[in-house]
């Protein structure tokens, strides 16, 4: 896992060098737009509450999901010190977090 968060990384790296030469990555952008697009409807469809604005949504969704590849040091602490240290856990927790901080609108 931590090798392929190394390769979004420096994909990160080199679209930051474009995107300071006035280029964008439509590759990059376009599915952004649609997962941004996707959370409005489902804020439509009171699923999310729309005082969360999609954007910010999607960016907190995709800095928890990355914890522990982002920082192997967690991740080692969580596979050696956790509860229970299986990546279904750490599946189980990111899904708590999110059902939490954007509760279902009934």
């Amino acid at each position: 896992m931590r090798g392929e968060y190394r390769l979004i990384t420096w994909g990160r790296l080199e679209l930051a060098d474009s995107e300071t030469d006035g280029e964008t990555d439509s590759d990059t952008v376009d599915p952004i737009t649609g997962k941004v697009e996707q959370l409005r409807d489902a804020q439509r469809a009171g699923l999310i509450d729309p005082a969360w604005d999609p954007a910010d949504v999607l960016a907190l969704i995709n800095q928890i999901a990355t914890t522990w590849a982002g920082q192997p040091e967690i991740g080692a602490a969580a596979a050696n010190l956790a509860a229970d240290t299986s990546v279904s856990a750490r599946r189980a927790a990111l899904v708590t977090a999110v059902e939490r901080l954007f509760p279902r609108l009934w």
